[in-house]
């Protein structure tokens, strides 16, 4: 990780996100702009959380280990996010891995800074609640489509993420990322994504993917 003090940089971030509408003057003073190479973890599972991150470019990967030692991937981040908004206010420990899965830039304030400024004021805690909402919206959809086959799954998937650029791609995480997300295995990922590049649904550029055939894989959820 390295920090940054590029102020002029900063607040274009400020700007382009409009985030002096959940952040007062204490708050937007205390800001800092952090670059994590691809592959940098931000937060480790079962560590103290000591900054409330603002992803504004690149991607982060959310997993935690289950008992089995098995990783689970549940959630992929991509801007504009609040990265450690469950625990900041509370005195838990984290409870997932964080990991950048591209070169990532994000703003951060520093925890003992959210305390003193951010916890009773009512414009960032409903930010706040708002990012938790949108999140447990997300996840609550993908359990919901678990019991489905992971063709299924991969369309709703697919539905559901903004394109990256003007070409109307999406930028798909990692194929282990992605099929953990999915609850399959990268094997049985890449035999789901061939077959729908087969059958002219989407490209075949992973990970920058075109929808081919939007009518052909809502088509697939028609009689779900």
């Amino acid at each position: 990780m390295r920090l940054l003090r590029t102020d002029k940089t900063l607040q274009d971030y400020v700007a382009q996100f409009r985030m002096t509408r959940f952040l007062n003057e204490n708050l937007l003073d205390h800001l800092q702009l952090f670059r994590f190479p691809v592959y940098t973890p931000i937060y480790i599972e079962q560590d103290e959380q000591q900054v409330l991150y603002f992803l504004v470019e690149g991607e982060v990967q959310c997993s935690h280990y289950h008992l089995s030692g098995k990783l689970a991937v549940f959630a992929v981040s991509k801007p504009f996010a609040a990265i450690g908004d469950l625990e900041i206010l509370t005195s838990e420990r984290l409870r997932s891995n964080v990991i950048a899965t591209q070169d990532t830039t994000m703003l951060g304030i520093a925890r003992d800074v959210v305390e003193r400024y951010g916890a009773d004021d009512p414009r960032f805690l409903r930010f706040l609640i708002e990012q938790l909402r949108d999140k447990l919206v997300k996840t609550d959809a993908l359990q919901k489509h678990q019991g489905l086959p992971a063709i299924h799954r991969l369309a709703v998937y697919l539905l559901s993420q903004p394109a990256a650029n003007a070409d109307g791609a999406i930028l798909l995480p990692d194929k282990e990322g992605l099929a953990s997300l999915m609850g399959t295995t990268p094997r049985h990922l890449n035999r789901v994504l061939r077959d729908l590049v087969d059958d002219g649904c989407i490209s075949a550029t992973y990970p920058l993917v075109r929808i081919l055939d939007r009518d052909a894989l809502e088509s697939l959820l028609a009689d779900l």
